[in-house]
């Protein structure tokens, strides 16, 4: 009896002591610290790596290693000790939590209000340090007056998503040199690839279209409220959506004939296709600018024309007009 409570106290040290050691404890080393043979110390490895939750699978046991003379022991999640934290980092998250909870990007404020309970339940005696800590600190980024004005329009956008109001924006385009007014209904705000967007029906253009909000030089309430489509999720949207025409995609008209439908096959562009009873189609693509749909067409020879818009007829022509000088030059 008296070796068997000798091995359980050995093993008992074993695994919090070599645990604090990520680079491994030497086998002799340990045994000569906890008084035991060399062979002997190596069962009780053996053994330990046998230890697991009753109910858990092998991986859940503890990772028991010996590897160029020393030893290694990972602790199973289940096994671990439970995560504590300062005050202080409890502030910082609080504080980044509060912040996506007031950001308005509405499939996150049911979670965000959960992790923000548990995050000061887990905190336990230091939770109200942190939750003081949070409500006194003022967090300041803004450091030029444009970062002010979308800092801004951020928070208008965001009050007007959440009451339904319909905004008038003015809108600097990338395509175009001045504003254009045009009435939205905001659907809610997206963060992608660095910058701020807001989605909405755009009623300009009859559809929904993202704003680069740091393009955005004015805003007004309209006074008119509206309904957001009740299957309209932002977070599906923004998961699930490859692409998303912005506020300057045009949509252009091609028409195509039988033989141009039949060379395309299966690989239409991202568009709305209408095929005819005599074997041709109509394409509506929505472009940002007109390189790409051009040389699209350019592919099909006279079996494809854009019909509308004149812009982009227009792109055509002169992109036509380029490819004659081209060869002109290349002949002469």
């Amino acid at each position: 009896m008296r070796d068997v409570a000798q091995r359980i106290r050995r093993l008992l040290y074993i695994v919090p002591y070599v645990a604090k050691h990520p680079e491994g404890v030497e086998v002799d080393q340990l045994a000569k610290m906890i008084g035991t043979e060399r062979d002997e110390l190596l069962a009780d490895l053996e053994l330990l790596s046998q230890v697991g939750p009753p109910d858990g699978d092998p991986g859940e046991y503890l990772l028991v290693s010996v590897d160029e003379g020393r030893v290694f022991v990972d602790l199973a999640h289940r096994l671990t000790r439970p995560l504590r934290l300062t005050a202080a980092e409890g502030c910082s998250l609080l504080l980044g939590i509060r912040a996506l909870r007031e950001s308005g990007i509405a499939p996150f404020d049911a979670a965000m209000q959960s992790a923000e309970k548990k995050l000061l339940a887990a905190l336990g005696r230091d939770a109200n340090e942190a939750e003081s800590l949070a409500t006194t600190t003022v967090v300041a980024s803004i450091s030029s007056p444009a970062e002010a004005a979308v800092a801004n329009h951020l928070r208008a956008l965001v009050t007007a998503a959440r009451k339904r109001e319909r905004l008038e924006i003015d809108y600097v385009s990338a395509s175009r040199h001045g504003n254009e007014r045009r009435p939205i209904d905001p659907y809610g705000i997206v963060h992608h690839a660095g910058e701020w967007y807001v989605v909405g029906f755009c009623h300009k253009r009859g559809d929904v279209r993202t704003f680069r909000i740091d393009r955005i030089a004015a805003l007004r309430v309209t006074g008119e409220k509206f309904e957001r489509p009740v299957d309209f999720d932002l977070e599906a949207y923004r998961r699930e959506r490859l692409y998303v025409p912005s506020a300057d995609a045009v949509t252009v008209r091609v028409q195509l004939d039988p033989l141009a439908v039949t060379r395309i096959g299966a690989t239409w562009p991202v568009g709305e296709v209408t095929m005819q009873d005599d074997g041709s189609a109509e394409l509506l693509v929505d472009c940002e600018g007109f390189e790409w749909v051009t040389g699209w067409v350019l592919q099909l020879g006279r079996h494809a024309w854009i019909v509308g818009p004149e812009e982009a007829r227009r792109a055509m022509r002169e992109r036509i007009g380029r490819l004659r000088a081209e060869l002109h030059l290349a002949t002469a």
